[in-house]
This record gives structure tokens, sequence and C-alpha cells, in this order.
């Protein structure tokens, strides 16, 4: 450990780091020697107002306990303050705070202060090598912040990660139908994503899935679901995916984490649309100028919830000039600024508007969408998946 000498005090700072060890989120690096006057201690701290507490140390180097900034200008502003602390010696201002191996893993360290109550955590922890020698101070604060930023990290890398699965999506189109889609995430990262993939007998297949939860742990689920769609044998059918995915989801996460979904094969010669609705229910068939519910049969359960799932399906036979419309409820459900939703209803006759006007369905409702909410911040992640016959 490199030592920088400031009279009274010295820094100390550390050599070698390893990257998932707490020593890596500690800011504070002082020490004192324990024999050191309060008062000498108060003048060195007054020129450097960023130290927020120091380690005592023995004459070798082992720590020995914290001193907070804090206590010792309160003492020392209090009648007669200077006079007291001139005849005491810093080490009787030492506090009990928790000690921890600086090289500990830094999630382990962080539960233990943080637990169930991260407002009621120590301020400061001292951090010391095998030997008891002073390695550095953790204050809570500096924790909070250093995971604040790896989460941060994490969530950047998640979106990366997530937007570079996504953009590789395929939007199929035929000579006579076609697939729009628009999504965006709430926080960076999120729990909506679609899908589409043409098959090699001239049948496409589509789904729009919403994973429980937002942010990092539902990009998880985004990641392993899409990656399963992407590499499954779709000829196979819709049951055997979803059981597929039902068990993977559940093997992965425990029931911790599930999904809704729309999952379904069109085919363009019949024009047969064969859907599994697990437990989504957002769609939406416009006719001519109406938007209706399609039927969707039996309600399946989403998928994640139950080890044993058999999911039914249903058959439906589109027309020319059909328009089927799938969405996530961070549609229906965002709020604008007077706390009223927008609703399916409000979104069906959007929708309908933007049909018989001829704009594309995606942009009109990004639009409007943004146009409801106006300063209200997005709720929830959003994602819409059309496909359109003529």
């Amino acid at each position: 450990m490199r030592s920088t000498m400031n009279r009274a005090l010295s820094e100390r700072k550390p050599g070698r780091l390893y990257s998932s060890s707490i020593l890596k989120a500690a800011r504070l690096f002082w020490t004192a020697s324990a024999d050191i006057s309060s008062t000498a201690l108060a003048d060195e701290l007054r020129a450097s107002p960023d130290i927020s507490a120091i380690g005592l140390v023995d004459a070798e180097g082992r720590a020995l306990g914290i001193v907070r900034r804090e206590q010792l200008f309160g003492m020392l502003s209090k009648p007669f303050g200077r006079e007291i602390l001139g005849k005491m010696p810093a080490s009787e201002l030492m506090e009990d705070f928790p000690s921890f191996d600086a090289h500990e893993g830094l999630f382990t360290v962080a539960n233990a202060l943080l637990g169930d109550d991260p407002d009621h955590a120590p301020e400061f922890s001292l951090l010391v090598d095998e030997d008891s020698y002073f390695q550095g101070v953790l204050s809570a604060r500096d924790l909070s912040a250093y995971l604040a930023t790896m989460t941060r990290e994490d969530i950047d890398l998640a979106g990366s990660l997530q937007e570079r699965l996504l953009s590789s999506n395929e939007l199929a189109r035929g000579d006579d139908w076609s697939i729009g889609a628009w999504s965006r995430a709430a926080r960076g990262v999120g729990g909506d994503f679609w899908f589409t993939k043409s098959m090699d007998d001239g049948r496409v297949f589509l789904a729009l899935c919403d994973v429980s939860g937002k942010g990092v742990a539902a990009s998880l689920v985004v990641a392993m679901a899409w990656g399963m769609l992407k590499t499954y044998d779709l000829s196979l059918g819709l049951v055997p995916l979803i059981k597929g995915l039902n068990e993977a989801l559940i093997a992965s996460f425990h029931l911790e984490k599930y999904l809704t979904g729309f999952f379904a094969i069109y085919d363009p010669i019949s024009r047969v649309l064969e859907l599994a609705d697990m437990g989504h229910s957002h769609a939406l068939v416009f006719r001519g100028a109406k938007a209706r519910k399609p039927i969707l049969g039996q309600a399946n359960l989403p998928v994640g919830i139950e080890p044993t799932l058999e999911p039914g399906l249903v058959r439906w036979r589109m027309k020319a000039g059909d328009r089927l419309l799938i969405y996530s409820d961070g549609f229906t459900e965002q709020e604008n600024s007077a706390g009223k939703e927008l609703g399916e209803k409000r979104l069906a006759l959007i929708a309908a508007k933007a049909l018989a006007s001829g704009e594309r369905l995606e942009e009109a409702l990004a639009l409007a969408f943004d146009r409801y909410r106006g300063k209200t911040p997005q709720q929830d992640d959003v994602t819409m998946l059309s496909l359109s016959l003529r």
C-alpha cells in the first residue's frame, strides 16, 4: 500500500485491487496515529473538507478504529471544546463501526451492511487485511454510489445487447400481407419484445411477449426467450414451443419470473392464423372501420408459473383488409398529466383513425402515445406488433 504523507495524516493508497472486492468501493484512505491529539487532527482536517472519516492506526499501521469528521468538529464547536480536545488523544473519539476483510466479496459485504434496511446501515466500515493492517474506510454513501454505478453500467450493457438482439428481427412481408412493429423500454432495458420469423413452408411466425418486472432482471428473460425463439424449429408447432419455453423459464428462474405472450403462425395461402394467447389478451382486430377483440379461445396461463402447461390453440380465418394489432399493457395503462389511463377504447380509436387515413400504424401509435402522456414519464415498456392483409 502506497503512503502519501500530509504531516499528521497519511493517505495509504491501496496497491492491488481485485475487481470483485469491497475495497473497490472505498474512497477514504487517510490514517493518523492513534496517539495524535484531537486538536492536531482537527487542524489537519480543516484543510481537507472532503475527508469525512479517518482510520486510526498503531505504530505498525494496524487498524484500531475510525474517527468521524462530523463528531470531531461537533465536539470542537462546543464551549471549551478546543481546551477539552487539546488534552484528549484522538483514540478517545473512536467509534464502534464494523470491520471487514478488504478483499471480501463486494456483494457479500454490501448485503451484510445494507441488508433489508439500507436506511439504517452503518455510516462507515473499517477495511483491513488478514493481518489487521489498515486498508481503507468504506462509507455507506460511497458503497451506494459504487453499486449505483455498477447498476447503471449493467443497464447500459444489457440495453446495448437487447437492442442488438431486437434490431436483428425481420419484418416479413408477402404479396398481400405485411408486418409492422415498434417497441420502447421504460428504463433503458425492458421486458417487452416482439419476434417474427419466416418459415420454410411460406408461413410466418410472430410473437409479442411481456416479461414480469422491468430492468436488467427482465432483460435476462428477454434474452433467453428471444434466443429460444430464434433457434427453435417452428415447424414442430406452437404447443411444443410454448411448453419448451415454459420448462426453460421455470428451470432458470424458479417461478420468480414469467411472461405473458401472444404466439401465432400465419398461413398466407389459407389466411388462417393459428394462435396461443398465453395470459396476454391485449389484441384487437380491425375489419372495415370497426375494431373488435379476436376470439382467443380458452384462457391460458402465462408462461413460467406452472410446471405442467397445456396451451390451448385457436384458429382464426382472416380476410382481405384485416389488421391484427397486438400490444403490451404499457400502452393502455399509461397515464397522462391528469392521472387518466390511455385505455383500450382510446387506443382502438387512435388505431382506427390512423388506418383510415393510410398512416403506418406503428408510427401513428408511437406519436399518439407520446402526445397523450405529455410530460408524464413513460411508466412501462410499450410494444406493438401488427399483421396487415391487403
